[in-house]
């Protein structure tokens, strides 16, 4: 077992190195609320297929089922890390931009939960920018 100092950099880190090679699924990602929470963006947003939670020996897991790649320009996303532990990243709604001109998202967490930037910006909410996928 390995310690990830940054357990959300390591699941887009995951999913991003999966699509570049051409796998389908994902496996045996440490559970957290908040990683499910991010999981339920992406696969709302078109990112990832589907997910599922497992247990084995009173661990949970998430394996991830990806979309096929056909195209690698279009179909491998982008991920730009604005939050680090060490140095969070908070913006206002006045400065939340679209991401790569609407094709993406950021994933924002405000005090109404994980939500996506341009849903915050709807309602004027601020808060701690994790990352942009496009």
């Amino acid at each position: 077992m390995t310690y990830v100092n940054a357990p959300i950099h390591d699941l887009l880190i995951r999913i991003k190195n999966a699509y570049m090679a051409r796998k389908t699924s994902v496996e045996s990602v440490p559970f957290s609320n908040f990683k499910v929470k991010i999981l339920d963006l992406l696969k709302q947003y078109g990112f990832i297929q589907n997910f599922e939670i497992k247990e084995e020996e009173k661990k949970k897991y998430i394996n991830i089922t990806l979309k096929k790649v056909v195209n690698p320009v279009d179909d491998v996303p982008n991920i730009k890390f604005f939050s680090k532990p060490s140095r969070p990243w908070y913006v206002s709604y006045k400065n939340i931009t679209l991401v790569a001109g609407g094709k993406g998202i950021g994933i924002i967490s405000t005090n109404q939960w994980l939500m996506p930037t341009h849903v915050a910006k709807q309602k004027k909410l601020w808060g701690e920018l994790i990352a942009e996928i496009y």
